[in-house]
């Protein structure tokens, strides 16, 4: 399709107008745009078949590339790897510096993680999560610290959401590391004892994170004089327990929005600090992060600051959503077995798009994945039934520009689950 300016559409409008005042023979319509389901592939070496071409040419332009998942897959930092080989390329061409990760984990944690893969590599993260597996979103799945782990050798790794309802388990213990104080050390360990018994029930209201208060973090502060490091930790703690209160409080509208200032504040620090101006950055977060406008939370979100930075540094932003039609997936299911469990996918997202398009779900092979351009799909369900689609539904349409999806999705490999068959 040609790409429609002002002077165009003018030009267009005066040639309809004359063709009616001279009663000429009407131009045919314009043909609509092709609904395509392209075939891709993707490893640690690129992205590959004709989906994977189309979405290569789409990064040649993009100074940021937003992959939006459905948590719990092991296709979407698979994916993210394949972005992350192909994006570097393309940036060395350009000679435009190096390709910075950033992940849905605190900036604190991220800290953390990337040391452990340093010192051990991505191994070392089964013992590290040992006792644990809470400790943290996302990067307790190994596929998502096997993407993380060139990224954190080489301090190109970007943790912008507030510290996880279990990253005391890690954080704690680094205070505690840092005092001789034997009060501190025994405050310390009543946390982490508590959290532990929590989490280990799934019981999330018990933790720190949703029963301590501003005065019990600035009684913890003051067992660290002059220590900034332990400071900003604490800091950390104390405000990402506060946007949590908001949650438990039932003020979602604003925990929401709270965080999302966090989250922004964190990302514009690490993206003023980078080695080059205007850096190329993967991202790879939940769908309702990283789409453009509005998200189902009544927000917007990190998604929406992308275009305007990129198009500031005559760049884009390319935003990509994973989100499968079926298979397994990953989730938190505390038990007895383990913190989390494999079930199978249920896809409510997907379906009612292709009903609305009249597209059957076989049009995606049983097996593999595909590459859907979403345009043409959104501008032949505009109106009326773009309107009365669920909303996330509406939003992967309108704040994305790709679709990744697959019939049969692989769960996501917890370290706890490390040596445990899949099951199907």
């Amino acid at each position: 399709m040609p790409s429609w300016t002002l002077s165009s559409f003018i030009a267009v409008a005066l040639m309809s107008f004359a063709t009616v005042a001279g009663a000429q023979t009407t131009a045919p319509p314009p043909v609509g745009e092709k609904i395509e389901i392209l075939p891709m592939t993707f490893s640690p070496d690129g992205l590959s078949g004709p989906g994977g071409e189309r979405l290569r040419d789409a990064m040649t332009s993009a100074q940021f590339i937003a992959l939006g998942e459905d948590h719990g897959l092991a296709g979407s930092p698979e994916l993210a790897q394949a972005l992350a080989h192909d994006a570097a390329a393309i940036a060395e061409t350009q000679d435009a510096g190096p390709v910075y990760h950033v992940v849905e984990v605190g900036p604190h944690s991220a800290e953390w993680i990337a040391a452990q893969i340093q010192t051990g590599g991505v191994d070392s993260l089964s013992n590290a999560f040992a006792g644990r597996p809470w400790a943290m979103p996302f990067l307790t799945n190994v596929e998502d610290a096997a993407l993380a782990a060139p990224f954190a050798r080489s301090g190109r790794l970007w943790g912008i959401d507030q510290e996880f309802i279990g990253a005391p388990s890690i954080l704690l213990e680094l205070l505690a590391a840092r005092t001789k104080d034997k009060t501190v050390r025994a405050r310390l360990a009543t946390w982490m004892g508590q959290d532990r018994a929590a989490l280990s029930a799934g019981n999330f209201g018990d933790v720190m994170m949703s029963t301590a208060g501003p005065t019990d973090f600035a009684e913890l502060r003051k067992g660290f004089p002059d220590d900034a490091e332990a400071a900003a930790i604490i800091d950390a703690l104390a405000e990402s327990a506060r946007i949590y209160r908001l949650n438990n409080d039932g003020q979602y509208l604003q925990n929401n929005e709270e965080r999302r200032v966090l989250m922004q504040n964190y990302f514009l620090a690490a993206y003023r600090a980078a080695a080059v101006p205007a850096p190329h950055v993967l991202f790879k977060m939940g769908a309702y992060h990283m789409g453009r406008g509005t998200t189902p939370t009544s927000i917007y979100d990190i998604g929406s600051l992308l275009p305007g930075l990129a198009a500031a540094n005559g760049r884009t932003s390319l935003h990509i959503a994973y989100v499968p039609m079926g298979g397994m997936v990953r989730a938190v299911k505390p038990s007895p077995e383990g913190f989390t469990g494999v079930q199978p996918y249920r896809d409510e997202v997907i379906a009612p798009i292709f009903t609305a398009a009249g597209l059957a779900a076989d049009a995606v092979p049983a097996q593999g994945h595909v590459l859907i351009p979403l345009a043409p799909l959104r501008h032949s369900l505009q109106g009326k039934k773009l309107r009365d689609l669920p909303v996330f539904s509406r939003f992967l349409l309108i704040g994305f520009d790709y679709l990744v999806t697959t019939r049969s999705a692989e769960p996501a490999t917890h370290f706890e689950a490390v040596g445990k068959p899949t099951p199907r």
